[in-house]
């Protein structure tokens, strides 16, 4: 199980910048070549992993499915992430590999996949919605804090067939920090020294993208 301290920048498209001025001062580097992240996420019939994000619950979980890049290339996972106050724990399972979409939408009906995503959670989950965007990875020289940023934010209803094409875009790019609590007091003070002066802030993919598609008729 990977456990971490997560903290969330929002910025418009347009301040693209600033994230490049701070990456560039606090002397990070490329840690992985720019990858499409691919979510397929999942909540109980009364969407309460949802709600207890809308209600800022301090202990909240979050499930999803997710690959990288095309999906006839690259390893599918399901992911179960807990939130208890600033920390994050990760688990997560390898559902193999798929040729196409429809591919894994079947599987995801499955008893297969019920089976195995039962080590990890025995609620009954259902698809919502999916998610798409960019990510950059960088890592500080001392290797304790990574920074990933988020682009070109795209959702839609979920189907069961291959991903449709009315996606819809969220106007937002997100900059986050990553790094182990054992990490924390040396990682605020590479951070106050960067002079990085915003506020974190509370931004969910899953929820900003659900309300999204509620506002427009799409949900």
């Amino acid at each position: 199980m990977e456990q971490r301290i997560e903290k969330k920048f929002v910025f418009l498209p347009g301040d693209r910048k600033k994230i490049n001025q701070l990456i560039m001062s606090g002397f990070f580097k490329k840690l992985y070549k720019n990858r499409i992240v691919n979510s397929i996420y999942f909540d109980t019939h009364n969407l309460d992993c949802l709600w207890d994000n809308i209600n800022g619950f301090s202990n909240r979980y979050k499930y999803r499915v997710r690959w990288y890049n095309s999906i006839n290339n690259s390893e599918v996972f399901f992911e179960k992430k807990k939130k208890i106050n600033q920390v994050k724990k990760k688990t997560k399972i390898k559902l193999g590999k798929f040729k196409n979409q429809d591919h894994l939408n079947n599987f995801l009906q499955s008893r297969d996949f019920e089976k195995k995503i039962y080590q990890i959670t025995t609620l009954n989950l259902k698809k919502t919605l999916n998610v798409s965007y960019s990510r950059d990875y960088y890592i500080d020289n001392k290797k304790k804090l990574r920074i990933t940023v988020d682009e070109k934010i795209r959702t839609c209803k979920n189907t069961d067939k291959k991903f449709i094409n009315s996606f819809v875009g969220l106007d937002h790019n997100i900059l986050e920090f990553k790094y182990s609590n054992e990490d924390s007091e040396e990682v605020r003070e590479k951070i106050k020294k960067l002079d990085f002066n915003f506020r974190n802030q509370k931004f969910s993919k899953y929820v900003q993208s659900f309300l999204l598609l509620e506002e427009i008729g799409l949900h």
